[in-house]
């Protein structure tokens, strides 16, 4: 039985990647932050290994007895989270780096790793360069390897769903730029459906419908039933506010950087899945409009 290691079991892939694996027959193993816990999803599990990918100490011996390391570990990508004073760099790149080194170590026959679909005008944001560098080192790496390019996680529009709820929505420029974002199951699928395929290092996928990004903005206010309302923003006020930021809080900086650069370029790739958008904006809906909010199909 081949035996898979998750980096980033308990974010919102993580979560869909651990019982797709127990699903399809594999012996799944976990990396679990100190403090944290897999709760519901540990009965997928085989093996629990506490660790900090930043901390390379803390992986000693993580990888052992592992064939496939499946990395879906990265500085998530919401605004409740920029708090965090980890860089995307810390996280993404030199935290991958040391789970890699300990997959050597070990003598892991395979390492997928989530990366992100980009443009050549997003090559020069935090967020992307974080993952690019990771994805030079693993492709150096004697281990086999695939690399996932998904243009974005449903979740990633969380914030634009809670805002709506509040009552209005910045569109960054014209909101003319188009993207095609995966729901996390459909990608889950995909990761794991990739282990069976070692020719494919590079996996370029999006989900089954392209949106301006305007037309995203719309779709959550009719999840939620209310009247659109929206506010335009310069992208310009957004990269100054991230320069603003830099030496204060690098992480929000990188944030604000990438959605200045990624709401003005088109990110679509082929497509992948069957999850609707609406739908999965109406079940978000739900949890922030709990009391009046239209009820949410629990499915996929």
């Amino acid at each position: 039985m081949t035996r898979v290691l998750v980096a980033g079991a308990t974010g919102h892939l993580g979560r869909r990647i651990v019982p797709e694996l127990k699903r399809r027959g594999y012996d799944v193993r976990a990396i679990v932050r100190p403090k944290s816990s897999l709760g519901p999803l540990a009965r997928h599990v085989e093996r629990v290994v506490t660790a900090d990918i930043t901390d390379p100490a803390s992986l000693a011996g993580a990888c052992r007895d592992v064939d496939v390391v499946l990395s879906c570990a990265g500085a998530a990508m919401t605004l409740g989270k920029a708090g965090d004073r980890h860089t995307f760099h810390d996280v993404d790149c030199v935290g991958n780096g040391n789970l890699l080194n300990e997959a050597e170590i070990a003598g892991v026959q395979r390492f997928i790793y989530v990366s992100v679909h980009y443009s050549g005008a997003l090559r020069h944001t935090a967020y992307v360069e974080a993952h690019e560098d990771f994805v030079r080192r693993l492709t150096n790496s004697p281990i086999e390897y695939t690399v996932m390019r998904p243009t974005g996680y449903y979740s990633f529009f969380d914030d634009v769903v809670r805002l709506a709820a509040r009552g209005k929505v910045p569109i960054i420029g014209d909101g003319t730029a188009r993207t095609n974002p995966i729901h996390e199951q459909d990608l889950a699928e995909a990761c794991v459906a990739v282990i069976e395929e070692p020719e494919q290092q590079e996996v370029e996928l999006g989900g089954p419908a392209i949106y301006t990004r305007e037309e995203i903005v719309n779709l959550a206010f009719e999840a939620i039933g209310r009247p659109v309302r929206t506010v335009r923003v310069p992208p310009g006020v957004l990269r100054a506010a991230g320069w603003a930021l830099r030496p204060f809080n690098p992480r929000l900086a990188g944030l604000y950087e990438f959605g200045a650069a990624v709401s003005q370029v088109d990110a679509i790739a082929p497509r992948r899945g069957t999850r609707d958008l609406l739908w999965y904006f109406r079940t978000r809906g739900a949890v922030y409009l709990p009391a009046s909010g239209p009820a949410a199909d629990v499915a996929g």
